[in-house]
């Protein structure tokens, strides 16, 4: 298969702990079209509105013009990866947070360590209610929800969405998150799968091998509706 969409990814180089450089972007690029890749939603790490739209989609213009210089065929869309905070709402209202290709669609990372803020299901239900859709990345990584399935159903009843990281399904994050990725697909809370890939090796590696992984766990055609079909509705603002 091919014609892949990545709704995570840390491609934009200098931004965040992904490309430091320009060279190591574009090696980023092409292997994600290695991988089977068209589209990639590039999604930094922000908090408190940091990088600020304006510089995220000014770093995308500049690396989709070296793309195109070089001949690479991949399309980059702008997106970000807030981390939770209580000023989320507000940020947003103030257009200095960037959601996925400008859709209502965001993401909300969530601490990996450390307890959850006791907002979180609360924001979570106020962004649902102003008409957004969160979608929380790795869950499967989050200490949290990896030591309270009950909290996952509590964040999905408030409005969120989940997104596990294709990584997850070959143990290439390790056996905990496995376990997690497991226990959400068995409970129907998988919802989509990103690669979260911050450089041109690791987590690209795993992509067909996971797909295979996830055809079997559940129905065959499914890792196609989670690497084309379900982005590309992400992307255009349609509900899954």
């Amino acid at each position: 298969m091919s014609g892949y969409i990545d709704l995570h990814n840390h491609i934009l180089p200098g931004i965040d702990d992904g490309p430091r450089t320009m060279n190591e972007a574009v090696l980023l690029a092409r292997a994600m079209v290695a991988a089977g890749y068209s589209t990639v939603v590039a999604t930094p790490h922000s908090f408190e509105g940091r990088p600020t739209p304006t510089l995220i989609n000014e770093r995308l213009s500049e690396l989709q013009e070296e793309l195109k210089s070089l001949s690479i065929p991949l399309e980059l869309l702008p997106g970000s990866e807030p981390h939770i905070d209580p000023a989320l709402v507000d940020n947003l209202e103030k257009g200095s947070i960037q959601t996925l290709n400008n859709t209502r669609y965001l993401f909300i990372e969530l601490p990996f360590s450390q307890p959850l803020p006791l907002y979180t299901e609360e924001l979570l239900f106020e962004l649902t209610i102003k008409g957004y859709q969160p979608i929380i990345p790795h869950p499967e990584r989050a200490e949290a929800l990896l030591k309270d399935n009950n909290l996952i159903h509590r964040l999905h009843q408030a409005g969120a969405l989940f997104q596990l990281t294709w990584g997850a399904l070959t143990g290439w994050l390790g056996q905990e998150a496995f376990k997690a990725a497991r226990y959400l697909i068995s409970a129907n809370l998988a919802h989509l799968f990103a690669t979260d890939a911050h450089n041109a090796a690791s987590r690209l590696l795993t992509v067909d091998k996971a797909a295979a992984s996830l055809d079997q766990i559940t129905t065959p055609g499914n890792a196609s509706q989670m690497l084309t079909t379900r982005p590309r509705k992400i992307l255009n603002n349609q509900s899954l």
